[in-house]
């Protein structure tokens, strides 16, 4: 009887253990699913599960899981267009932790610091340098945010201009610490155009200012002292007035036509024309103004260039500018040449009106198709020259879609170049 009992006992501990070994397996499984984020699927267990009422648990864990999952795709759906929005805007974008070290830069960020190549876990003062920069990010406050400020950044000797824009991104859950979001707005271009602005502003200034001065002066001469002033005088005092009458009516008309181009580019008026043709009635129109014997204008043109499209008013007032230039800057030159060439390899005509004067010297080459930039300052005034011929040329010939240089040797000569695109047809 006993040993019955013995066996009964044994048998049903073998069976408890044998449960619970179970459980214990269904448990493990259940655990293992939720660390792998997969739902609790195996049917040979299910009626393991419902003898030991466990369906309840193992429902609430694969709900679970399929809550986290799509928590986790939802969030990585948000996450893949937040970065995609980051990469595609033109602002620098970073992301920092309190020590400054780069945890997220966008792809612009990237670019314009780095060349395009990644940033991350560096330090921001090794790729933005910057003074006043890192002087902004150690006055940030979370409770006081800063305004947008204007900094410099060098970039390999360059300047360029950002607005910088900080604000703080509250510590998470996952983070320890708020972060710092730093936004870059490239104001570069617009800073040049102030500078240039001012500068324009400043040259014009002074251009109005002297002959003004000069009309003011001899005009109150005229008026306070008349009766003194001989008739020669006033004769010669008037002589004045008229000059800088003109000269600031040359100054205006010039103003005028490089505002009209700047803000009209539509003003390119296209037409086939022969160059070549153009060519012969410039320089006959100055033939009359050459010293007999001792100056000549010569055209030399490549016989393969053929009617093309261009505007052959604008073009006239190119041509015209360069020779005046040499009459005026030049005058005892012995030979202008105008030359056209057909540049096969770029489809483009490259023109060129060269003198033997005296030329340029080389270190203001650079800087003569500048706005009122004079290579002789006091002769050009006393020319009637307004120090924006050449400007003007160098707008006409970009809106043709060419481009413009200059090239001399000190005392043997200037000559100025520019191209013009080889179109024989309106719609090329």
């Amino acid at each position: 009887m006993n040993q019955i009992i013995i066996i009964l006992l044994s048998g049903i501990l073998v069976w408890v253990l044998y449960r619970s070994y179970l459980s214990q397996r269904i448990i493990q499984k259940l655990h293992a699913s939720l660390l792998k984020k997969k739902r609790y699927l195996l049917k040979d267990s299910s009626s393991q599960i419902h003898l030991k009422g466990l369906e309840p648990l193992v429902q609430e864990v694969n709900a679970l899981i399929d809550y986290v999952s799509n928590a986790d795709s939802e969030s990585s759906g948000f996450s893949n267009q937040v970065e995609i929005t980051l990469s595609a805007i033109q602002e620098a974008v970073f992301i920092l932790n309190q020590q400054h070290e780069i945890s997220y830069a966008n792809e612009s960020a990237e670019t314009i610091f780095n060349f395009g190549a990644s940033v991350k876990k560096q330090r921001l003062e090794s790729v933005v340098r910057s003074p006043a920069l890192l002087e902004l990010l150690s006055q940030y406050n979370v409770d006081s945010p800063l305004p947008i400020e204007q900094i410099s950044v060098d970039r390999k000797g360059e300047q360029l201009w950002f607005e910088a824009s900080i604000s703080v991104i509250s510590k998470s859950k996952m983070q320890k610490e708020n972060a710092i979001l730093l936004v870059l707005h490239d104001i570069t271009m617009l800073k040049k155009l102030e500078m240039l602005r001012k500068d324009f502003v400043t040259n014009v200034s002074h251009e109005l200012r002297t002959p003004i001065t000069i009309i003011k002066g001899f005009s109150e001469t005229l008026v306070d002292d008349s009766e003194s002033l001989s008739d020669e005088a006033k004769a010669r005092f008037f002589v004045k007035i008229k000059n800088n009458i003109e000269r600031l009516h040359l100054l205006v008309e010039d103003l005028f036509t490089l505002s009209r181009l700047e803000s009209q580019p539509e003003q390119i008026e296209y037409s086939v024309q022969s160059l070549e043709r153009l060519f012969t009635d410039v320089k006959d129109n100055y033939t009359r103004r050459l010293v007999k014997d001792k100056q000549s204008i010569q055209i030399v043109f490549d016989s393969r260039i053929e009617p093309f499209a261009f505007d052959a008013h604008k073009i006239n007032q190119v041509l015209d500018n360069l020779i005046e230039n040499s009459f005026r800057y030049a005058p005892e030159f012995k030979e202008i040449t105008i030359k056209a060439t057909l540049l096969d390899e770029d489809n483009m005509i490259e023109c060129s009106v060269s003198d033997d004067g005296p030329g340029i010297p080389e270190k203001n080459l650079p800087h003569i198709f500048e706005r009122f930039y004079r290579v002789d300052k006091g002769r050009s005034r006393e020319e009637g020259g307004t120090g924006l011929g050449l400007s003007i040329l160098k707008h006409i010939i970009l809106l043709h879609g060419g481009a413009v240089r200059a090239k001399s040797i000190f005392g043997e000569g200037a000559e100025i170049l520019f191209t013009l695109p080889y179109r024989k047809a309106l719609d090329e």
